[in-house]
């Protein structure tokens, strides 16, 4: 009962976001349901872990339809005081995001389409029928560890509501961190799909930064130096072109350092630090080059020239 009672005061932080108590009570319910059931069947699966008389069915699925209440932004202020410590890094938050493909068998069922994976693993298969979903989580500390807590996952790829809508899911995720609505910087965190001129720029329109990978043929410049007198004409920007792969090859201009990943303890990796110009988004980045002796070599990235190396390793 003492779980329980915890859970209801929960759930009832989301209270403010239903006009009608009886609303809040099926809404309750229903995550009561999916608390406890023990198979994946959908409404019915609900119906049965509560022990609910099979009439209440279409009342419990009119109510998981219903579109009139937006738990988004609440939500995320729910998580904030339930969790009183997120994670801090140079004085701001950390947001994470990530895409996924699940497959699905469904003939009725909205928002599947064909899929392709790209994922490298050859265990999968180059095209599903399935669900394209994207998801942004915080980080918090509980539980003497660090874990995400989700705050918004949306179906981006198969619902078509308008023929002129031209966003990619870059477009779509930068949507999702504004409905979550983290009115505080923070970093965002993302594998390297998401090293884009997109993304970065609608992070910096809200002071906020992101940290990912970059892939190893991705190329940089460094800042032009100006020689002699200047010529009429604009400016030039951009002056050596840099594989960034190069970063990793000279392992005599690398630094030592004990390693910063969670959970490893007498390991010491080498990284390389380079302010470059990235031409995917026209301005200064901070790239940093690690090799680790046990899981390999790889380029990180972040738009936040101030942030520690060793806090950039520490977030990826």
């Amino acid at each position: 009962m003492t779980l329980w009672m915890a859970w209801w005061d929960a759930i009832w932080l989301l209270r403010p976001a239903f006009s009608r108590l009886r609303s809040f009570m099926w809404f309750a319910t229903a995550v009561a349901g999916l608390t406890v059931r023990t198979e994946l069947l959908g409404v019915t699966s609900i119906v049965r872990a509560l022990k609910l008389r099979p009439t209440l069915y279409n009342k419990l699925r009119d109510s998981l339809h219903s579109d009139a209440v937006q738990l988004s932004a609440l939500w995320t202020q729910a998580v904030l005081r339930l969790f009183p410590e997120p994670l801090r890094v140079n004085g701001r938050r950390v947001l994470v995001g990530d895409g996924i493909k699940i497959p699905k068998s469904g003939r009725k069922m909205p928002g599947v389409k064909l899929l392709h994976q790209q994922s490298d693993s050859n265990t999968k298969p180059e095209y599903i029928m399935g669900h394209s979903m994207q998801a942004v989580s915080i980080l918090v500390r509980a539980a003497q560890s660090v874990i995400a807590v989700p705050l918004a996952v949306r179906i981006h790829e198969g619902l078509v509501w308008s023929n002129r809508d031209r966003r990619t899911l870059l477009d779509k995720m930068i949507s999702l961190l504004g409905i979550v609505s983290v009115e505080e910087p923070f970093y965002f965190v993302a594998d390297a799909y998401y090293a884009a001129r997109k993304i970065v720029k609608g992070l910096r329109d809200q002071d906020n930064h992101l940290v990912t990978r970059v892939k190893s043929n991705a190329v940089a410049y460094a800042p032009y130096v100006q020689q002699g007198p200047r010529k009429r004409g604009r400016p030039r920007r951009y002056g050596a072109k840099i594989q960034l792969k190069s970063l990793l090859a000279d392992p005599l201009s690398s630094q030592p350092a004990p390693s910063p990943v969670y959970g490893e303890h007498n390991v010491i990796i080498r990284y390389r630090v380079c302010d470059l110009l990235w031409p995917a988004c026209g301005r200064l980045v901070r790239f940093v080059a690690v090799s680790h002796p046990c899981r390999g070599a790889c380029l990180l990235m972040c738009t936040d020239l101030g942030l520690d190396p060793i806090e950039i390793i520490r977030l990826y």
